[in-house]
């Protein structure tokens, strides 16, 4: 752990319950604040000197996956809604002096590049050695950070499976639900990528 981690204020957006993405500060040390639904990001203003900014606001309303049932409930209206107010806590944390280290809006590569313009980043698990049932999920990052490296180049893995079978694995609190992919909460779902979480700290300490 390093000396005055403890200090540098991490703030995680539309957090799940587990934080996922996020873990990895907070397993350095780092004072990392779970902003969840509970709280509501529409309810809080950030304190001053925060270092960092996750954020995951929800992406059922961009998500392309199962477009023919989304497509019936496509508020894009409702789906901007959080992130604008993740943008706002991001402006807001400047605005009140803070020197962010890195700010960084995730969310599967959808309909959001047409609001938010083309990501600095997009990519998948595997590029960074994820072999599981997260391993093919695309992601699009926004923001001001240092874009961690791929490691690994060539696709071996096969796309995502239905089973939840790896995600159980990384939350033990998971293991008494039904492993079906469509029965999992939204929580569930959101869970991050270890190896991709992992190389973003890295690269973003």
């Amino acid at each position: 752990m390093e000396v005055n981690n403890n200090s540098k204020i991490i703030l995680h957006l539309c957090a799940s319950q587990f934080g996922s993405d996020s873990k990895p500060y907070r397993d350095a040390g780092y004072d990392v604040r779970l902003i969840t639904k509970e709280i509501g990001v529409e309810n809080y203003h950030p304190p001053e000197n925060v270092y960092g900014i996750i954020a995951n606001p929800p992406c059922t309303k961009f998500s392309r996956a199962g477009w023919q049932i989304a497509k019936r409930d496509r508020d894009f209206h409702e789906g901007m809604r959080l992130v604008k107010e993740c943008l706002r806590i991001i402006w807001e944390a400047q605005e009140r002096g803070a020197q962010l280290k890195f700010w960084v809006l995730e969310n599967p590569f959808g309909y959001l590049p047409q609001f938010l313009g083309y990501p600095v980043m997009v990519y998948q698990p595997w590029q960074f050695g994820e072999t599981g049932t997260l391993a093919t999920k695309k992601e699009a990052l926004w923001g001001y950070f240092k874009k961690p490296q791929p490691t690994v180049f060539t696709r071996t893995v096969k796309s995502v499976q239905k089973a939840s079978t790896y995600k159980r694995m990384l939350f033990p609190e998971v293991a008494t639900r039904n492993p079906a992919w469509s029965n999992l909460s939204s929580d569930e779902r959101s869970v991050a990528s270890p190896y991709f979480t992992k190389a973003f700290f890295e690269a973003n300490r």
